[in-house]
């Protein structure tokens, strides 16, 4: 601003002491200024403005002229603006990030300026100039981002007391069943066949593992400022579970599920459920047909983390897709198979919120492997740093 400003006292000397040649260059100088920019004298009469400032405002270059005043050049022009110009005339300087403008037809514009007084040889104030830019649009775009940003929340304050109702409902209907379980199972205790008190205890194991999935998940929903519960979690218990829950599809295929010595993690128990739940629901149901499944669960030790693979012998995926199948709404094999494309987006988010990684890799025929990070349990945590301590207190000492 500042060479502007001394451009505009040169001009004004230019003009006081009849340079018509030095005073011709200078205007043109300032009208070709990459800035949106108007100078007045201390009368507030028009002197010279930049090209761009008549881009940016209502006013138009060829109804402007030497000397025009500023009020009637803007018949509008609020108060708090005049205010403005004799603080400036008296010496001060002044700027803002936005101001409304508030026109006599009842629109509004935004506006950004700075506006400083300019001097002549005698060291008086000649004028002010003033540096604008026309935000008006920028404005609008963040009222109608704000508006649509308040509607979100609306939308999703809705989805989630509907998801609440919806979890309430379940619970209900699931405890009602798990009742009427219990039921059977205490009053026919003594005429029921072995095989069916089997299938009444599933039942009632697999709606208690049912429950802490609705809770968790809601929970998990709401979890964007919130810490999720963590605890040890057995790998190999998890397992187990999950080959309960998808023992039909298990038999039905006579699949192979190949686990040994998996590790303890620190985790939310429900949702490492739900992950190994979906990952291997995914390796039977894309199985190759008359081929038997065979799926392989691993775990290895990285030192600051476990890395776990489950490697399957189906179809496999399309190297181009493999980027793609953890994002909402994508699935394996789309053409022939049916489903949402939610079960990788929901583990990918799963593993996120334990701070870990889930990636994949493929061959078509041949199969698939879905890798992730976990962190040890909060035992092995703690040994691990004794062990480390421990290392650095000889390295120190020797």
């Amino acid at each position: 601003m500042d060479k502007t400003i001394e451009l505009v006292e040169n001009y004004a000397v230019a003009t006081t002491t009849n340079n018509s040649v030095l005073g011709v260059v200078l205007k043109n100088i300032i009208e070709q200024l990459p800035v949106s920019v108007i100078i007045f004298d201390k009368n507030l009469c028009f002197l010279a403005a930049s090209n761009r400032f008549f881009d940016e405002s209502p006013l138009q270059k060829e109804n402007i002229h030497v000397q025009d005043h500023w009020y009637t050049l803007v018949p509008d022009m609020p108060i708090k603006w005049k205010a403005i110009h004799q603080r400036v005339l008296n010496g001060e300087k002044i700027k803002c990030e936005e101001d409304p403008f508030y026109r006599q037809d009842g629109s509004v514009e935004w506006w950004k300026w700075d506006i400083a007084p300019w001097y002549q040889e005698s060291k008086e104030i000649g004028g002010l100039i003033l540096y604008v830019e026309n935000i008006t649009s920028k404005k609008q775009a963040e009222q109608e981002l704000e508006k649509n940003i308040r509607s979100l929340e609306k939308v999703n304050n809705n989805l989630s007391k509907f998801a609440h109702i919806c979890a309430h409902d379940l619970n209900q209907s699931l405890r009602t069943i798990s009742l009427y379980a219990q039921i059977v199972q205490t009053d026919y205790k003594d005429n029921l066949d072995p095989s069916l008190k089997k299938y009444i205890n599933r039942m009632i194991k697999t709606i208690e593992q049912m429950e802490g999935f609705i809770s968790s998940t809601l929970d998990f929903s709401h979890s964007k400022d919130k810490n999720i519960l963590m605890d040890d979690v057995c790998m190999e218990e998890v397992i187990e579970n999950v080959m309960l829950v998808l023992k039909d599809e298990i038999v039905r295929k006579k699949a192979i599920i190949n686990y040994k010595d998996l590790p303890v993690v620190n985790a939310n128990k429900n949702l490492i459920t739900q992950l190994m739940q979906n990952l291997i629901a995914n390796s039977l149901k894309y199985s190759i047909e008359n081929r038997l499944p065979v799926i392989d669960i691993i775990a290895a030790d990285k030192g600051a983390f476990l890395l776990f693979s489950i490697h399957d012998n189906g179809m496999g995926i399309e190297t181009k897709h493999l980027k793609k199948i953890f994002n909402e709404y994508k699935r394996l094999n789309p053409e022939s198979q049916e489903g949402s494309g939610l079960g990788l987006h929901h583990c990918n988010k799963i593993i996120r919120e334990h701070g870990g990684r889930i990636w994949a890799t493929s061959t078509i025929k041949k199969g698939t492997t879905i890798f992730f990070t976990l962190s040890k349990s909060s035992v092995e945590s703690v040994e691990d740093h004794d062990l480390l301590e421990a290392q650095h207190r000889i390295s120190v000492n020797n």
